[in-house]
């Protein structure tokens, strides 16, 4: 794997994640080449916009911030590269546990860049 293209991705998807904790809309567009393949539970959804709006999840789950991020960078070739998030823990304010996650992101190289094109994700609630 070649460590400079490596670096490139995590990179690009450092700016995807401090977009998404900003609610910065224009940049997390940025961070994507559409259209977006979603996949859900049972369902492929193809999207020209970004399925989420990031404050208002937050707001409806009543997130605070998010700990615990491992971040893997599967494969990458030259023109398409897979990294995984996986062990992170969304908390309330207080510190609580809302839920796990683990998420899955497909990048395609473009203009010299690495831009999203496919995310897919599980959740855990918490327990009790």
């Amino acid at each position: 794997m070649d460590s400079s293209e490596r670096a490139k991705l995590l990179s690009a998807y450092q700016r995807y994640l401090n977009a998404f904790n900003a609610n910065d809309i224009d940049v997390i567009n940025s961070c994507v080449k559409f259209p977006l393949a979603y996949i859900g539970d049972g369902e492929v959804k193809i999207l020209d916009y970004f399925p989420i709006t990031p404050a208002e999840m937050k707001a409806a789950k009543g997130w605070g911030r998010s700990e615990g991020f491992e971040v893997d960078v599967v494969a990458i070739s030259a023109t398409k590269a897979h990294l995984v998030m996986r062990n992170t823990r969304r908390l309330r304010n207080d510190g609580s546990l809302i839920e796990e996650a683990t998420g899955f992101y497909a990048y395609t190289k473009h203009d010299d860049d690495w831009k999203m094109f496919a995310i897919s994700d599980i959740t855990f609630p918490a327990q009790g």
